[in-house]
């Protein structure tokens, strides 16, 4: 059985909304008919370009104020959110007593393997610099390169550089 190798404590500790009271966002959208994929890489990349100002934190607030609606921001949420492995309903499906045994077992160790799997996809998309369109692959699977990094979970994290780099 694969173990869990999931990071969502970090993730979770360090994640900041998009979507936040007081912020100021658009009245209609210019985004048209983006997917939560679309809109979570425009997002993302937003809060990496703010990391350069002297404030970040009010520079994201102001470009994805000009960039997204506050349902636009809500969905970006939603999406990362979605995105984040979440261990704690695992141990909710094996303390479980609908499952019992060989069920149980065999539930929570496929889990575990499409979790592992694909942790291993996202860190190959992250780090397949540029001899791969990756952009193409990482739609394949609704995944945005680099979001499951902290860093993409705050404007500021401590004297980061603004963009992760693929080498990590």
């Amino acid at each position: 059985m694969t173990t869990d190798t999931t990071t969502s404590t970090l993730a979770a500790t360090a994640y900041e909304p998009f979507n936040q009271p007081g912020r100021t966002f658009r009245k209609d959208s210019i985004l048209g008919e983006a997917t939560d994929w679309e809109l979570a890489r425009l997002a993302l990349s937003e809060r990496s370009f703010a990391a350069y100002k002297d404030d970040p934190r009010a520079d994201e607030a102001r470009r994805i104020g000009e960039q997204f609606t506050a349902e636009e921001a809500q969905r970006v949420d939603a999406f990362l959110a979605a995105g984040i492995q979440d261990t704690g309903h695992l141990e909710a499906v094996a303390a479980a007593e609908e499952f019992t045994g060989e069920d149980r077992d065999w539930l929570i160790g496929q889990l575990r393997l499409a979790w592992d799997r694909l942790d291993r996809l996202h860190d190959c998309l992250d780090d397949s610099g540029s001899l791969l369109t990756n952009t193409y692959a990482a739609s394949s699977v609704d995944y945005v390169r680099w979001s499951r990094k902290p860093q993409a979970f705050s404007p500021l994290l401590g004297g980061r550089p603004g963009r992760p780099t693929t080498a990590g």
